[in-house]
């Protein structure tokens, strides 16, 4: 399957939404995961250890099918949906290490 980065950016003032939203947010990650295709997810904190300071955005590697199939996946994405991304840029990735 073709893995693709995907980079976002956080909306100003969103981290309250963001916090809100989270849940929902982890719960299709986590479903990604469960079928082998989610590589890695994380958010970008502005400081590790106070969620409250904010977030840069979030960065994901994932497989899919197609960047038709991950377009669609993107569009039920609740951090899309209620506005805590500004912005997502995907791009085609190659994994090489660690392998396996």
């Amino acid at each position: 399957m073709p893995q693709f980065l995907i980079t976002c950016t956080d909306s100003e003032n969103s981290t309250e939404k963001r916090l809100a939203v989270r849940p929902r947010h982890l719960e299709r990650l986590e479903q990604l995961a469960a079928q082998g295709r989610l590589i890695v997810a994380g958010a970008m904190p502005k400081q590790h250890d106070n969620p409250q300071a904010g977030f840069y955005g979030s960065t994901m590697i994932v497989d899919f099918d197609s960047r038709a199939e991950l377009d669609e996946w993107l569009k039920q994405e609740p951090f899309l949906i209620e506005g805590v991304y500004a912005s997502v840029e995907v791009k085609p990735f190659n994994k090489a290490l660690p392998k396996g």
